[in-house]
């Protein structure tokens, strides 16, 4: 991970943001067509980055080369209290996979110690599932896919 930098995400990098998530789109899988569908999701990454809970990882130059969307969880919340959060895309280019990247990035989330899910399709081709198996998140299934949930304090 030799200069890589992780931080959280800034709402004017939602244009870069997106340009990796259609980067990786297909593995994930996302729609980012029609043009409705890429509108949708600049909006939620503009949502998430204003949340303060995504976070970014950039090369040496500062392109951005990885990334997860997470913002908080309105279901799971009890009258405002007991925070959660919702992952809700995530991705690494290409060029940039097998250096602990993802790795990275997720534990700038879990290191928060609250409540963390993310819906994994059954189509999803990243490898997403065995992370977060791996990071202590248990498997749920569900109709189209998989949940799966991190309680804080799990390894």
């Amino acid at each position: 991970m030799e200069g890589i930098a992780f931080r959280r995400a800034e709402l004017a990098e939602a244009p870069d943001i997106l340009a990796v998530l259609k980067d990786v789109a297909a593995e994930i899988p996302v729609q980012v067509e029609p043009l409705e569908r890429e509108e949708a999701l600049y909006r939620l990454i503009r949502t998430c980055a204003r949340s303060g809970e995504s976070w970014v990882a950039t090369d040496a130059e500062g392109h951005i080369v990885g990334f997860l969307l997470v913002e908080p969880n309105q279901t799971d919340r009890f009258w405002g209290e007991a925070e959660a959060l919702d992952l809700r895309y995530a991705g690494v280019v290409a060029s940039h996979r097998r250096a602990g990247i993802f790795t990275g990035l997720l534990g700038r989330v879990t290191g928060r110690l609250v409540p963390l899910t993310a819906m994994v399709p059954a189509a999803n081709r990243s490898g997403v599932a065995r992370r977060l198996e791996a990071a202590g998140f248990a498997r749920h299934a569900t109709p189209g896919g998989e949940r799966y949930r991190r309680e804080p304090g799990t390894a």
